[in-house]
């Protein structure tokens, strides 16, 4: 993580310290490979925001493994960043458009052009939205890991059963990541993100190094 741009170093250092069994050894039935709807798999969609989400929105799996992202609807981008392991929703939420997600899309690009610095749990910022204009979309490439669809959105699956656009990405180190729509109003207003937990193989890798 880039400290450099930390807003809170030294901010809840106990719970830092406090690594969840989500990045742990893993036990033995957790997946290597997964699949994440980005955005609603269902037709036709339900009116924004409410077909703006990840399902699932959080998955865990093995050091190593895989997880591929089908893209549903118009609109969507993907990037992804690491993050603090005991990072939660509560802790990215905080820093986007308040006070909840239909108020703010009813506000439209008038919250989503504003600028938004986005901590994790110890307070390192993990994504600077920058402003609109130029930033038509969040671009923050800083300690980024994917970055999909760039300033023109994915079309995607608009049919049931239909092929749809995807990104996979194998994840080679245990942590906890933060996957983002790139689309302004669906990230700032409509909080459409989840997150990524990687685990150590197996309880008998549970010595192997990083």
């Amino acid at each position: 993580m880039n400290n450099q741009r930390s807003l809170g170093t030294g901010l809840l250092f106990a719970a830092a310290l406090a690594v969840p069994m989500s990045v742990s050894a893993a036990p033995m039935d957790v997946p290597s490979n997964v699949t994440v709807q980005f955005g609603q798999n269902q037709f036709p969609q339900d009116a924004p925001p409410f077909n703006r989400f990840m399902d699932p929105n959080e998955v865990t799996i093995v050091k190593g493994g895989t997880v591929t992202f089908e893209f549903n609807g118009a609109g969507h981008g993907i990037a992804i960043y690491r993050v603090s392991p005991t990072t939660d929703r509560e802790d990215i939420e905080e820093d986007l458009c308040q006070p909840d997600p239909v108020t703010c899309d009813a506000q439209g690009a008038a919250t989503s052009d504003l600028q938004y610095f986005v901590t994790d749990r110890v307070g390192d910022v993990i994504v600077d939205t920058g402003i609109n204009p130029p930033n038509t979309r969040v671009n923050d490439p800083i300690d980024r890991l994917v970055y999909g669809g760039g300033p023109v959105a994915f079309t995607g699956r608009t049919v049931a059963g239909a092929p749809a656009p995807l990104v996979e990405y194998k994840f080679e180190k245990v942590g906890r990541y933060l996957v983002i729509c790139t689309s302004r109003n669906h990230f700032i207003n409509d909080r459409m993100f989840g997150f990524v937990n990687v685990v150590r193989k197996r309880q008998r890798d549970a010595s192997e190094s990083e």
